[in-house]
């Protein structure tokens, strides 16, 4: 096995597992937060959301929960 072989060969099992890693973890968001997240007003009591319909990007709305948008691959991440 020549070098080139072997740095291939540890930056794909290096790849997979950081891939395997990143994609693990769960997202808990409340349900008050997405709720502002879109523009409305939680009712905790009645466990509702009221709002309003108005247009929102795909960044408005992940900005607005937190998150980091992607426009390139168009995803929300979301987390730590």
């Amino acid at each position: 096995m020549n070098r080139g072989q072997l740095i291939l060969g540890v930056s794909c099992a290096i790849a997979l597992t950081l891939t395997g890693c990143a994609s693990s973890g769960k997202v808990r968001v409340s349900s008050a937060k997405r709720c502002a997240a879109h523009g409305g007003t939680y009712d905790a009591a009645a466990k509702s959301c009221s709002y309003q319909a108005k247009t929102m990007s795909a960044a408005q709305s992940c900005q607005a929960e937190g998150g980091y948008y992607d426009i390139g691959t168009d995803y929300c991440e979301v987390g730590n």
